[in-house]
C-alpha cells in the first residue's frame, strides 16, 4: 500500500490529463512533454518538444491506431515529428515506427546525438535498453526495464543487469526526477527504489524454495511468494496475474536463479 500511495502522489506532478477517445489517452506532463497511451498496447508514448519538430519514443499505441496517434500529436502541437527512439526493440514499443518514418521521421537507433538528452545502454529487459533522459522536463524514459502495471521482467540480464539498469537510472536527473515507465502510471525514483526492493525479495524467497527441492506448483502456492508478487500490483487489480503468467514468472525466474547461482543481492 506504501507504493501505491506514492505513485498515487505522482499525480500531482502531472499537469493535466484527458481522455481523447475510446482508444487514446494523453497526459501533460510539461509545456515540453506529453505522454500518450493506446488501450490496446498501453505502452507509454512520450512526445517531446523541440524548437523546430518533435521526438516521438516508443510509438505503438496498437495496430489500428497510428492514424489517431497521428492526428492527436498534431493537435498537440504545430510541429512535425522529426526523431523517433525505441526505449528496446519489442514489437509493443517500436510498432508504430514505420509508420511515422513515412510521415518524415528519423529513427535513431546507434549514433544518438541529441541536445537536452542523455542516453545510455543496459540490460536487463532485452538485449538492449535504451534510458533516455530529457533534461528540460527532468523526465526519464525506462522501458520495460521498470513497469508499474505488472512483474518485473528482468530475464535478459538476469539479476546483475537488472542491478545494475535500476543504478543506472537512479544515476540520471536528481530526486525530483519524473520515471515514465514501459507500461502504467509515471513514478518517481522513490517508487523505483521499492520496485527493486520487492524484486530482490523476490528473487531470494524463489531461491530459497527452490533450493528446498518445491516444485513450480507448490512455490506458486506459498503465501509469503503470494504476499510478494502483490506488491508488485500497484494499482490493486483484483485480477492482476492470470496463473499462466504466474506459472511463467515463477519458471523464468528460476532459470535465472541457476544461471546467476553465485550472484548475491
Amino acid at each position: 500500500m506504501k507504493q501505491f500511495r506514492i505513485l498515487i502522489s505522482i499525480s500531482f506532478l502531472i499537469i493535466s490529463f484527458a481522455a481523447l477517445s475510446n482508444s487514446l489517452s494523453v497526459e501533460k506532463v510539461s509545456e515540453h512533454l506529453y505522454v500518450l497511451s493506446g488501450k490496446e498496447y498501453t505502452t507509454n508514448i512520450g512526445l517531446i518538444a523541440l524548437e523546430d519538430g518533435l521526438v516521438l519514443i516508443d510509438p505503438m499505441p496498437g495496430n489500428n491506431q497510428f492514424s489517431e496517434l497521428d492526428r492527436e500529436i498534431r493537435s498537440i502541437y504545430d510541429k512535425p515529428i522529426t526523431f523517433i527512439l525505441n526505449t528496446h526493440a519489442h514489437s509493443d514499443h517500436t510498432g508504430g515506427n514505420e509508420y511515422f518514418k513515412k510521415q518524415g521521421g528519423k529513427l535513431i537507433e546507434n549514433a544518438f546525438n541529441l541536445d537536452g538528452f542523455t542516453h545510455i545502454k543496459v540490460k536487463s529487459h532485452s538485449a538492449i535498453d535504451n534510458i533516455y533522459y530529457h533534461e528540460k522536463s527532468n523526465t526519464i524514459f525506462v522501458g520495460d526495464v521498470f513497469d508499474t502495471s505488472w512483474h518485473p521482467t528482468f530475464y535478459s540480464g538476469g539479476i546483475k543487469g537488472f542491478n545494475a539498469a535500476i543504478d543506472a537510472i537512479l544515476d540520471l536527473g536528481d530526486d525530483q526526477s519524473l520515471i515514465i515507465p514501459g507500461h502504467g502510471v509515471p513514478a518517481n525514483k522513490s517508487s523505483l527504489l521499492g520496485f527493486r526492493k520487492n524484486t530482490f525479495e523476490w528473487i531470494n524467497k524463489i531461491r530459497e524454495l527452490n533450493q528446498k527441492g518445491w516444485d513450480v506448483e507448490r512455490i506458486m502456492g506459498d503465501t509469503q511468494v503470494q504476499d510478494i508478487l502483490e506488491k508488485f500490483n500497484v494499482n490493486n487489480k483484483s485480477s492482476f496475474l492470470p496463473q499462466k503468467a504466474y506459472k511463467r514468472f515463477v519458471e523464468r525466474t528460476i532459470t535465472v536463479i541457476k544461471r546467476e547461482k553465485h550472484v548475491k543481492s
